[in-house]
C-alpha cells in the first residue's frame, strides 16, 4: 500500500530535493509509528499542491520509505492520510507535444491541456492524448487544433483565432501555447483539419473528464 502512494506523490512532484540531510535521534517516524535511527539519509519531495514529503535515501530510489517528521508529525501525517482518502485520484503530468513528420506534412498538429478542476487560478498545461481520454475528475481538459505550416500570415490568422476563442471557455490557454508554436516556415501544406487522426478542431472541450 505504501509503495502506491509513494508512486501517486513521485508522479505528482515538481521539484525533488536531494540529499536533503540525514535523520536526527527521535526526529523521524515511518507509516507504523516507528522511530527512524539516526544518521539515515532523506530526500523531500514537492507536490503541485504545495506539499512536502520526505523520504529516506539521499535521492528517490524503489526501496525509499515515507518518513513523517515526530515534531508536527501529526500534521505531516494528516497529509498523507489525505492522499490515501483521494487515492482514487489520477494526477496529470505536464508532457510537452513534440510534432512529428506526419504532422508537419498534414499542416495540422493537436495539442491536449488540463488544469485543476477545483482552482480557477490553476495552470494550463499540455498533457498527452492518453491522459486525455483518462477519467480524471479533479482534472477540466480541452483539445485544440492549431495549423504549423502555410504562410505565416495565415497560420497567425487560423490560430490566433482557435486560441483566443479557446482562452475564453478555458482561461490561460493563451498563457501556454501561442500561434507561432510549431510553426514551420520552410514547411507548406494546403491540408486542413479534417484530414487529421480523429477529426479534431480547435476548442472541442470535455473530452476526457
Amino acid at each position: 500500500m505504501d509503495k502506491k502512494f509513494i508512486d501517486i506523490i513521485t508522479r505528482n512532484s515538481f521539484e525533488v530535493v536531494k540529499s536533503a540531510g540525514f535523520t536526527k535521534k527521535d526526529e523521524f517516524i515511518d507509516i507504523n509509528d516507528n522511530k527512524i535511527p539516526e544518521g539515515i539519509p532523506y530526500h523531500i519531495h514537492r507536490t503541485r499542491d504545495k506539499q512536502e514529503f520526505y523520504m529516506t535515501s539521499a535521492q528517490h530510489e524503489t526501496n525509499s520509505i515515507l518518513i513523517f517528521k515526530e515534531k508536527g508529525g501529526i500534521t505531516d501525517f494528516y497529509r498523507y492520510k489525505s492522499l490515501i482518502d483521494k487515492k482514487s485520484e489520477i494526477y496529470l503530468q505536464e508532457t510537452p507535444t513534440i510534432p512529428t513528420e506526419t504532422d508537419y506534412e498534414r499542416g495540422f498538429i493537436t495539442l491536449y491541456f488540463a488544469k485543476q478542476a477545483n482552482d480557477k487560478n490553476s495552470k494550463v498545461f499540455q498533457i498527452t492524448k492518453e491522459d486525455y481520454d483518462l477519467k480524471t475528475p479533479f482534472y477540466e481538459k480541452i483539445d485544440l487544433t492549431l495549423k504549423i505550416t502555410g504562410t505565416i500570415d495565415n497560420v497567425i490568422s487560423y490560430n490566433e483565432s482557435i486560441i483566443e476563442t479557446t482562452d475564453a471557455y478555458f482561461p490561460g490557454i493563451s498563457v501556454v501555447i501561442s500561434s507561432l508554436s510549431y510553426y514551420q516556415q520552410s514547411r507548406f501544406s494546403t491540408s486542413s483539419p479534417s484530414s487529421t487522426s480523429g477529426g479534431s478542431s480547435g476548442g472541442s472541450s470535455g473530452g476526457g473528464y
